[in-house]
């Protein structure tokens, strides 16, 4: 069995007194871990140990996928998008066919009708309360004053806190923001508890509100600044020079969520597009009951961290480019009001909250369906050699109702493999990429992988098992009820 670095401990950038006291700990610790680490695992692997903790330590991301892991970047063609036939309406989004609003209304699309009304005495009161405990006393803002402020601001509904954050001008917000993220003397947040009042204020405000909001912070909207690699930077079209957030036509769910409306885009998170095909494959109720939709418009997402829930709540603009998805993507289907062509959301409202719930989207590039299977089900995944998992075992686990991802070669070792040569086809592979388990024939002795690029453009490979053994290093099992 194949062990992988686990490093998945939570903290924070924060800058008070007692982080950095954590900081010290853990340079303490690594020092240690020198002496006992290198004579156990040898230099190469003990540092790249030693970053993964560095990481986790002081940012939010889970498990450190590690150099080898699949990170090979989807799309096959300019825009990377297929229409697919047409289904029967959508379902799972709040619009009921109504024309999709542009990007300059202050709602989102999806916002009910029913989010109640501003009292102004209400608003005026936690106004009072937030300003006086932004005031902070002699040793400035500390953390109790912001839990009083993030008192003053809870009870309120929708249009009370578009209200409040309208009263209050730039230089108010980004002190507030300011000291969530860097107060004084004890002061500031961790990140779990400034993510407490952002999902409080994602899932109540409006657009108007949010985008405002943004302005001064990255925890509504993940970053996508450094997604690509190195040779994103030197495409003038790559999503990091003009990608773009912005409201697409879309329903939640379009008949379901489905393996087929998953295709991966401009980023290197390969496993976790695999990874959500292979639950959507098993059990597309998980995938359903994982998305709130939110009465402003919202989509709040239930995702596992080590087994604990965590939700996560997202707008519906997603990273665009010449105004089309370019990070996860769908094909685009007929949607609720049979005439619109659009968009079915659910992949990338789920790459979008793992992206916030790691950071950034930069953060979700490399990484292993064990860990993202694990993400979306609550239960751990076990990871293999591939010859470790006989053709019997994949068949059971399917027929148990159960997922598998797999991992490919890594690019030096798939050159001497004819499986990774020649042009786009059913039976090329792509190096250090992730596909996930579609079927098995035992009788056949074959196996049947979907590349997560997606399945109307890269049709599934079906292959010997011993060819399998050769082509794939790693397999990742999940239960998944």
């Amino acid at each position: 069995m194949r062990r992988r670095r686990h490093c998945s401990a939570r903290g924070d950038q924060g800058a008070g007194t007692l982080e950095y006291l954590g900081i010290v700990a853990v340079a303490a610790l690594l020092v240690v871990a020198v002496v006992v680490g290198v004579r156990a695992a040898g230099p190469s692997q003990w540092v790249a140990a030693a970053v993964c903790d560095i990481r986790s330590a002081f940012s939010q991301a889970g498990d450190c996928g590690g150099d080898d892991a699949p990170t090979t970047y989807g799309g096959q063609d300019e825009d990377g998008l297929t229409a697919a036939a047409p289904r029967e309406g959508g379902n799972g989004s709040s619009s009921d066919g109504a024309e999709q609003e542009d990007s300059t209304s202050p709602e989102y699309a999806n916002a009910s009708d029913e989010r109640g009304e501003a009292d102004p005495e209400r608003v005026a009161g936690a106004l009072e309360d937030l300003r006086d405990a932004l005031e902070g006393g002699f040793f400035g803002v500390r953390t109790g004053d912001l839990e009083d402020a993030r008192e003053a601001v809870e009870g309120l509904n929708g249009p009370e806190l578009d209200a409040l954050i309208a009263s209050m001008d730039d230089e108010e917000l980004e002190h507030w923001v300011g000291q969530m993220d860097d107060g004084w003397l004890q002061g500031g947040w961790s990140r779990e508890e400034r993510r407490e009042l952002w999902e409080l204020l994602a899932t109540r405000a409006s657009k108007e509100t949010l985008d405002r909001l943004s302005q001064f912070t990255d925890e509504l909207q993940p970053s996508f600044d450094e997604v690509g690699g190195d040779e994103a930077r030197d495409k003038p079209d790559s999503p990091r020079n003009v990608g773009e957030y912005g409201e697409v036509p879309h329903d939640l769910f379009v008949e379901g969520p489905s393996p087929e409306d998953i295709q991966q885009g401009s980023i290197g998170d390969c496993w976790w597009m695999a990874s959500l095909g292979a639950i959507a494959q098993a059990d597309p109720g998980i995938i359903e009951d994982a998305i709130t939709v939110n009465a402003n418009g919202t989509y709040t997402v239930r995702l596992y961290d080590d087994g604990r829930p965590v939700d996560i709540t997202v707008t519906p603009e997603m990273v665009l480019v010449d105004g089309a998805p370019a990070l996860a993507r769908s094909p685009q289907y007929l949607l609720a009001d049979d005439t619109t062509l659009g968009y079915e959301l659910w992949p990338m409202v789920m790459e979008k909250a793992l992206a916030l719930h790691y950071g950034d989207y930069e953060k979700i590039e490399g990484g292993w369906p064990a860990d993202g299977m694990a993400a979306l089900t609550g239960r751990e995944s076990t990871s293999h050699d591939t010859d470790d998992v006989s053709i019997q075992e994949l068949a059971s686990t399917l027929s148990d109702g159960g997922a598998v991802g797999v991992a490919s070669l890594t690019k030096e070792d798939a050159k001497k493999s004819a499986y990774y040569q020649g042009d786009a086809g059913a039976d090329v592979l792509y190096a250090n990429h992730a596909y996930y388990l579609q079927s098995v024939d035992v009788d056949g002795g074959t196996v049947t992988l979907v590349n997560p690029w997606g399945i109307a453009r890269n049709p599934p490979i079906t292959m010997p098992y011993a060819d399998y053994l050769e082509q794939f290093r790693q397999v990742d099992v999940n239960e998944v009820s």
